[in-house]
């Protein structure tokens, strides 16, 4: 069995950073539940999402998307890097514009890519999706002094304004924590058994969304960066999607955006050496209240071969 895959970076358009990702095409050929997740496990990247045909004729495309370790419902860097993969392959010459109809175990995802189509830069693109669920805010009031200690920081350090630690769900559930400012940010040591007893105690996750209004860039809103436990210790992505999803729960609820349509750059990645910009737009209805919002991001292809299995 032959099966043709391809490595992006996601979230720049600079080889080497960003979030890298496998996209791995099944549309010719099958693999079983369980070696999807073997294959994920022996790509080893954060994500891996696998194409499969659509099952109504229409859409693009059906997605399943899996870490080395579990199957997830949604993620933000998987439906871009794929959403620039699919449009790749059908455009034509020149700068072009489609539209890739995606079906996520989340639901239907709708994303605007724009490729370069020239053969000789055939290699990365710019896409932007509607997310299908609005966030909600979850039960959470830690205490400060305990979210401090789970980050290696001092508790003066927790929050910003009147941004406190909340729980979201944006498509997938995250632990938003807000930091006083980059240098917090930058200086996170996570004790791994306080983390993990924090941030996984009777929850059904542990994905830890961290946050601050300083920034490297100075067209960015919020720099970030996402960690999680496994096993005595803590690892952390370079570009999270889903988090700045839920993370949107946090702006509407806490700085309150006017009506209209505010779009905003989230910085993720720098401390690892992988730098990268996740764009968020929101639309806010008249009555304060978050009525659309968009994710979108750049992604460039690495590399690609074949599967010989």
């Amino acid at each position: 069995m032959t099966i043709p895959y391809r490595i992006y970076d996601v979230f720049t358009d600079t080889p080497m950073t960003g979030n890298p990702l496998a996209v791995v095409d099944l549309r010719e050929q099958d693999l079983s539940d369980a070696d999807q997740q073997k294959l994920a496990k022996e790509f080893n990247l954060s994500e891996t999402v696998f194409l499969f045909d659509g099952t109504n004729p229409v859409h693009t495309a059906r997605l399943r998307i899996y870490t080395p370790d579990r199957e997830l419902l949604f993620a933000g860097h998987p439906t871009i890097g794929a959403a620039v993969a699919l449009a790749r392959d059908s455009v034509a010459d020149g700068l072009s514009t489609g539209l890739v109809l995606m079906e996520e175990e989340v639901g239907l995802i709708r994303a605007a890519v724009n490729v370069d189509a020239d053969q000789a830069s055939r290699t990365s693109g710019f896409a932007e999706f509607d997310l299908v669920t609005m966030p909600k805010q979850l039960p959470w009031e830690p205490d400060k002094d305990d979210v401090a200690l789970a980050l290696g920081l001092s508790p003066h350090q927790i929050g910003f304004e009147n941004h406190v630690p909340s729980q979201l769900d944006g498509g997938l559930p995250y632990f938003c924590v807000p930091l006083h400012d980059l240098d917090a940010l930058n200086s996170i040591t996570p004790n791994g058994p306080l983390f993990a007893e924090l941030f996984n105690g009777g929850q059904n996750h542990d994905s830890v969304y961290i946050y601050t209004r300083e920034t490297v860039n100075a067209d960015s809103a919020f720099a970030a960066r996402m960690m999680w436990p496994v096993g005595g210790s803590v690892r952390e992505d370079p570009a999270t999607g889903s988090g700045v999803a839920s993370l949107s729960g946090a702006i509407v609820a806490f700085d309150a955006p006017m009506e209209g349509s505010h779009r905003l750059k989230i910085e993720q990645g720098f401390v690892m050496g992988r730098p990268s910009i996740i764009e968020l737009e929101l639309d806010i209805d008249p009555n304060g209240h978050l009525s659309a919002s968009r994710l979108g991001g750049d992604a460039v292809c690495v590399a690609e071969g074949t599967l010989l299995l």
